[in-house]
């Protein structure tokens, strides 16, 4: 499937935000786009998943703060439509159940229709993100018509270091599932202090979240000086690779029927918090 499809509108079928904003910050580094992101979230959240220098992002919220913009058919309708007479890239739309909930189906699909009018033959994608659970059959068969539905690639941007300290990018596949249907945790690449930058940084984050670790103590790097950012990131690199140890030996008691010690075990090992307690309960389970 193609990444970006100039010139069409699509519909995402979301459930996930966080994936969701992973895309967005990555074609957001293809220099020949620009991206318009109109979302829930404030942008001190978003940051901690787009790189906010490279997309334009705007808060839907009644709130008048900068960086605001109202849930207001008319205002999300001119300032998507002032950004398609120039430039070329993509519009991410997601909070669209809450103009839903404010102004009804009949009026979304109103904007959607203009929307897709004014985007004809223009460099531009539309992506539409939405619970689609919230309309009914018709009324969902009606937004495809306007808005075919749209998935991410299977394949998606990874970190890896070279033998001479480089960090590149490369294809990899989606994240594994462990036995009991979590993303089971794996080691990655130290970074190493030369070449680290805040967008790798952000990155490595993004990839320890989709693992399912809660890494929200490495947050305040993506705000302080390289050096500090590092000297973080290197305190909470050796947790994770002590909970990665941990989650390995929890295999083990999985496959000796543990399902439920298991459970809670992995979950805290996740939270990065109790690895003594963790090792403790699994030396005696072993």
């Amino acid at each position: 499937m193609e990444e970006i499809q100039l010139g069409k509108a699509c519909t995402l079928s979301m459930k996930d935000p966080v994936e969701l904003l992973t895309w967005t910050d990555k074609i957001s580094m293809q220099e020949n786009y620009h991206v318009l992101l109109i979302s829930r979230l404030p942008q001190r959240r978003l940051l901690e998943h787009v790189h906010l220098d490279k997309v334009e992002a705007y808060w839907m919220t009644t709130q008048e703060v900068s960086g605001s913009i109202q849930p207001s058919i008319d205002q999300i309708h001119d300032l998507v439509n002032s950004r398609l007479m120039a430039h070329s890239g993509v519009v991410v739309m997601e909070g669209i159940e809450l103009l839903i909930d404010m102004h009804g189906v009949a009026a979304v699909q109103q904007l959607q229709m203009q929307l897709i009018d004014a985007l004809n033959r223009r460099p531009w994608m539309i992506l539409f993100a939405l619970d689609t659970d919230i309309l009914d059959s018709v009324q969902l068969k009606r937004w495809h018509r306007e808005a075919p539905k749209w998935d991410f690639p299977e394949i998606e941007v990874n970190i890896i270091e070279t033998e001479d300290g480089i960090i590149i990018e490369e294809n990899n596949e989606e994240m594994s599932l462990s036995e009991d249907g979590g993303t089971a945790l794996s080691f990655l690449t130290r970074l190493q202090r030369e070449g680290f930058t805040q967008d790798i940084l952000r990155r490595r984050i993004l990839q320890w979240r989709r693992m399912g670790l809660d890494v929200s103590e490495l947050e305040p790097a993506l705000h302080k000086t390289d050096d500090d950012a590092y000297t973080l990131y290197s305190t909470v690199e050796a947790k994770i690779r002590r909970a990665v140890e941990l989650d390995n030996r929890l295999d083990i008691l999985l496959e000796r029927g543990h399902i439920s010690e298991v459970t809670k075990l992995r979950f805290r090992v996740r939270q990065l918090t109790g690895f003594d307690e963790v090792e403790s309960r699994i030396d005696e389970l072993i």
